[in-house]
Formats: structure tokens, C-alpha cells, sequence
């Protein structure tokens, strides 16, 4: 019987963003006076659990909307990297003993137990990341489509992990929620966005099937 463990984050009022990110705006539009309830919805790209595509590091790079829809979906494999400490750097000698996992992948969650972190001080601070043997190591093994349970991709490098990510068309799904809910190793994962013409980002109701 298939599963369906939804990854993602609420979005809501003044919920936690990255430092410097726009602040998110939930305000009553129409309240029920004629009949009907709409709110409008104020965030920015890279809001809750969301996709980073090329044009956020690569100036002419592709724009949500020119990113082929099957890109945000994949066959996944789930990679238990729980033991990372604080600010640890994602390495080869992490990733190694699954390469053999990998055959027929496009896709991976790396599960490191951070979205418990999520509202907490050190949430957007002192999370692990990945390096740039990492990042290597995933084009090596064909991999286009990795998903986080942290906020970016390196705490410290983060602008430099993400355009060496980008620059490999390795789309990036961060601040995923729920993983440790997923009991399968492999799953299908799905990050969809919303077609938001020449924008680099968005955020995204991820979610993995499990068969």
C-alpha cells in the first residue's frame, strides 16, 4: 500500500526566515462580507520549504519556469546522515558507503535530523552542510535533484556551495520537514513550484510516495 509523508513546512505569519530574507505577510482580503474568504499571501522566493534554481547564483542562468517540470521529481534515496554534528561539513567519507545505492537515482534526501531544529535559535546558524568534494561527488553519481532538511546548503559557504550546485544544474529542495517519517530506503520525491515566470526559486508542498 502506498504512502504519502508530506516534507513540508507550514507556511505562516511571520513564521522563521533566513537572516536578510523578506519576512512573510499573511493578511485578510475578504473575511466572509460578501460571502467568501481570500487572503493575500506576502514571501518571499525562498519562504518555508522551497527549490533553488540556476538564476539565484548564476546571472542568466534558468528561471523557475524554464526549469522542465520533471526536474522537481525523482526517484530518491533516502541517506541517514544523523550523526553530523553542528556546522559538519557533508565529505566523501559520508557519502562513499552509499554510492552503490545510488544506481538508477537522480534524486536524494539527506536526512540529518535538523527540521527538529526548526523555530529554534541556531536553526539557521549551525546546521551541517554540504562541502565541495560533496557537491563533486553528486554529479559524479548522475545525482540532479537533492533535498535538506536545513535551511541551505553550508552554513558558513553557503553562496559558494550553491553556485557550484547550480552551476552543475543539481536543483536544490532545503528546509524539508517530516523525513524522519519516511521508512523506505528509496521513495519518490516530488518539490514542485509554482511557475513563477524568471524568478529563482519558490516555495514547494514536497512529498514522498513510498510504495
Amino acid at each position: 500500500m502506498k504512502r504519502i509523508i508530506d516534507l513540508s513546512h507550514d507556511i505562516f505569519h511571520q513564521m522563521p526566515v533566513f537572516p536578510a530574507d523578506p519576512a512573510v505577510g499573511v493578511l485578510k482580503h475578504h473575511d466572509y462580507q460578501n460571502g467568501y474568504f481570500v487572503s493575500q499571501v506576502i514571501f518571499g522566493t525562498h519562504t518555508g520549504t522551497h527549490i533553488d534554481v540556476p538564476i539565484h547564483k548564476l546571472k542568466g542562468g534558468k528561471s523557475i519556469d524554464e526549469v522542465p517540470i520533471d526536474a522537481f521529481v525523482g526517484k530518491a534515496y533516502v541517506m541517514d546522515l544523523t550523526s553530523l554534528k553542528p556546522l559538519e561539513e557533508i565529505g566523501r567519507k559520508h557519502l562513499d558507503p552509499y554510492a552503490e545505492k545510488l544506481k538508477n537515482i537522480n534524486a536524494v534526501i539527506i536526512k540529518t535530523g535538523w527540521a527538529s531544529h526548526f523555530g529554534k535559535d541556531d536553526f539557521f546558524t549551525s546546521f551541517p552542510g554540504l562541502s565541495e568534494e560533496a557537491v563533486d561527488w553528486l554529479a559524479e553519481h548522475e545525482i540532479r535533484l537533492i533535498a535538506l532538511e536545513s535551511p541551505s546548503v553550508n552554513a558558513i559557504k553557503h553562496a559558494e556551495i550553491h553556485t557550484l550546485l547550480l552551476e552543475k544544474e543539481i536543483y536544490i529542495v532545503e528546509s524539508i520537514a517530516n523525513v524522519e517519517q519516511i521508512k523506505n530506503d528509496y521513495v519518490e520525491l516530488f518539490a514542485v513550484p509554482l511557475k513563477l515566470k524568471g524568478l529563482d526559486g519558490s516555495p514547494v508542498r514536497a512529498f514522498a510516495i513510498e510504495e
